[in-house]
């Protein structure tokens, strides 16, 4: 199985330039999947949906991705799991994961970067940020890959929405605190 995967990698980078990215849905609910699906396909994507994290997870043994958009709230097999097995695993640690998840918390946000997600989005899906990010995934993929860089510039990204957001001086002082440890970590990074 290993050879046949190997093979198969080679030849997903050796065609890479000359055809649709494809990427895997995660998402247990029907409706979200089948339009994160039209939504992508838009984008010139090839897609691929899986129920649940299970599904995913042996998907993930079939073929090569190049990006997963994953839902945290599942049944069984929960995002966070499936995000910690794929960054665990150096046959699918390369691949940008976005999360997705209607947990508005800026908590689960930061859990997810660390834990080496790409970026996240929250629903209802805002259709153009939907494609910036997805976009911008696929780029930085083809470019050669994430890092702390991208990863830091997910979270400003994050922080500038939710800062544009802020219904209330709490949430604002909130987001601001998150910043400056942001802005720390970049410090860190350099």
């Amino acid at each position: 199985m290993l050879a046949a995967l190997t093979e198969s990698n080679i030849a997903r980078v050796n065609d890479m330039a000359e055809t649709n990215p494809l990427v895997l849905v995660v998402d247990d609910n029907e409706m979200n999947r089948d339009m994160l699906a039209r939504r992508l396909q838009r984008q010139n994507c090839d897609v691929v949906m899986a129920e649940d994290g299970a599904a995913a997870l042996e998907a993930v043994t079939r073929q090569s991705f190049d990006l997963i958009l994953l839902d945290i709230m599942m049944p069984n097999v929960s995002g966070y799991e499936v995000l910690e097995k794929l960054k665990a695993d150096p046959n699918t640690r390369h691949i940008p994961v976005i999360m997705i998840s209607a947990v508005d918390d800026l908590d689960s946000v930061v859990r997810c970067i660390e834990m080496g997600a790409e970026d996240y989005l929250f629903k209802p899906f805002n259709p153009v940020l939907l494609k910036a990010r997805v976009t911008s995934s696929l780029g930085r993929r083809q470019a050669g890959g994430s890092g702390v860089a991208s990863h830091l510039d997910a979270l400003r990204t994050a922080l500038s929405v939710w800062e544009q957001e802020a219904a209330t001086e709490a949430s604002r002082a909130a987001l601001g605190n998150a910043r400056t440890h942001l802005e720390a970590l970049a410090r860190l990074a350099q």
